[in-house]
């Protein structure tokens, strides 16, 4: 007969594939966070550009009616 020891050492598959998974899950939603680190400046910047472009229009407009001296338009 064999003597067999209570504690053995290494994995059995089912723990390696528990493992595994647990990593592909942790790996899987911290690469979602960097993509979205990475390309999310760009789509700040892009906000930012169209803000700024709405505030000189609208500076514009608000120019033009303060030095208009009368509306015309029918009543």
């Amino acid at each position: 007969m064999k003597n067999r020891s209570k504690f053995t050492t290494g994995f059995t598959l089912i723990e390696a594939i528990l493992y595994l998974a647990i990593a592909g899950t942790v790996l899987y939603f911290i690469s979602g966070f960097a993509f979205n680190a990475i390309f999310g400046e760009n789509k700040i910047q892009e906000v930012q550009d169209i803000d700024q472009s709405t505030r000189l229009i609208l500076d514009d407009i608000n120019v033009s009616i303060s030095e208009s001296i009368e509306i015309n338009g029918q009543p």
